[in-house]
């Protein structure tokens, strides 16, 4: 409790600069409240990009931008520079910097969906997320306090309201309703039953003898989750759109 009422001013501040509430507001100095929340963003950001084994000129220049967004002077920048690194290490572990932000922050407060939406939006910057980093993003959903739902309210929020892909409507909302092989006027409906009628054709219990060889099977399961994840981003996108209305 008394850590979260250190440095308000800079939370506050900072919670409103990340969320897109005042993009030009002053920020603070936020002494080792600063320090902590800076670390535990570049490091989470470090492991994130070095997931794949490589990090990309997006995820970098990303990365950069982030810096830029905090307001962080030459010597601050250079220590998310550092703490960028950090996480690009195979052994780090970046649950521990994550506590550090439920501890400063609270729990699902602003500040701490603000960090979480900024990692997503990272994994976004290569195109499109992989396995590994929707496992990890779950684990940082789940330390900061959002359940699975509100990780799928972020991603669409991402890619259909904030920053829709360049060059085509191809967005994450758009390609679930294609993996259910549905058009995106289609009512509630319609929705349930073209989840209900894939469900039934990937689940792995009705495969049988279909699945012959453990390639078929993880065909089978990634047919599978595709749905599931199709579906809850149909209903988390629909349900973002009658929020706005």
């Amino acid at each position: 409790m008394i850590a979260r009422l250190k440095n308000r001013d800079y939370k506050r501040a900072i919670a409103a600069r990340l969320s897109g509430d005042d993009d030009y507001g002053e920020i603070p100095y936020g002494g080792e409240t600063q320090m902590q929340f800076t670390r535990a963003m570049f490091v989470t950001m470090g492991r994130l990009a070095k997931l794949d084994g490589r990090v990309t000129e997006a995820e970098v220049h990303f990365a950069s931008s982030t810096m830029k967004l905090m307001v962080l002077d030459a010597a601050q920048r250079q220590c998310a520079i550092d703490f960028f690194y950090t996480g690009k290490q195979d052994n780090i572990d970046a649950t521990p910097y994550l506590r550090q932000v439920v501890r400063l922050a609270g729990a699902g407060s602003q500040l701490s969906r603000a960090f979480l939406k900024l990692q997503c939006r990272l994994a976004f910057s290569k195109g499109h997320i992989r396995l590994k980093e929707k496992i990890l993003l779950r684990d940082v959903a789940e330390v900061l306090g959002f359940n699975k739902a509100e990780l799928l309210r972020i991603y669409t929020e991402i890619q259909v309201i904030d920053v829709p892909r360049q060059g085509g409507d191809r967005t994450l909302l758009s390609r679930a309703y294609n993996i259910l092989q549905i058009n995106t006027d289609a009512d509630d409906n319609e929705i349930r039953k073209a989840y209900r009628r894939l469900m039934a054709r990937y689940h792995p219990d009705k495969l049988g003898q279909q699945a012959n060889s453990l390639e078929a099977q993880r065909r089978a399961r990634e047919q599978f989750q595709a749905v599931c994840t199709a579906y809850e981003t149909i209903e988390i996108g629909r349900a973002s759109c009658r929020e706005r209305v």
